[in-house]
């Protein structure tokens, strides 16, 4: 995806993670992501299923994507 914002303002995945407090095995774990994806996905060189973005989202307390992601998941994939 591509802004128009440099790098530096554009808030990433790893930002809101350490913002929350939380470890990258943390996030992994409660969101059910393989550590080792998630730090790929971090680095911007793997991506996340929308399911995964959806829990990941939850989980460091990124509503806003959440409630723009839940309309595109199947009904049994929203907790």
């Amino acid at each position: 995806m591509q802004t128009d914002q440099p790098p530096e303002l554009t808030p990433s995945l790893r930002d809101a993670r350490e913002a929350k407090g939380l470890t990258l095995r943390a996030a992994a774990h409660m969101s059910g992501i393989d550590p080792g994806h998630l730090s790929k996905v971090e680095r911007g060189e793997k991506q996340l299923s929308l399911e995964a973005l959806y829990r990941l989202a939850l989980v460091v307390d990124l509503d806003e994507l959440a409630s723009h992601l839940k309309p595109l998941l199947p009904h049994k994939s929203v907790a």
